[in-house]
C-alpha cells in the first residue's frame, strides 16, 4: 500500500527528532518531507528519496514553534500525508 503507517507524528518543540523511515514498497521511490503547512510551499525538512525495499533513519530539528504542520512524501503528495503536531 502507498501510505504512511502514521497518520499524525507529535513531537515537543525543538526537539531533535529521528525518523525510521521503512520502504518496504519494491521498485517504488518513497521519502519523507516536513512542510509548514498542506501547501508544501515553505519546507521545514526534506529527506533523500529511497527506493525500496530499503530503510534509512532521516535526523532533524522540529520546529521551536508549538503548531500543527504537514508531512508528506514529495513522490506521493496526494496520498502519503499527515499531520506534523509540535507541543
Amino acid at each position: 500500500a502507498i501510505s504512511f503507517d502514521k497518520s499524525s507524528i507529535t513531537v515537543p518543540a525543538g526537539a531533535k527528532v529521528t525518523v525510521n523511515f521503512n520502504n518496504a514498497d519494491s521498485g517504488i521511490p518513497h521519502n519523507f518531507a516536513v512542510y509548514t503547512d498542506s501547501s508544501a510551499n515553505t519546507s521545514i525538512y526534506v529527506g533523500q528519496t529511497i527506493t525500496g525495499p530499503a530503510t534509512v533513519s532521516y535526523q532533524f530539528t522540529a520546529p521551536a514553534k508549538a503548531g500543527s504542520y504537514f508531512f508528506r512524501c514529495d513522490i506521493h503528495p496526494s496520498i502519503m500525508t499527515g499531520s506534523f503536531i509540535v507541543q
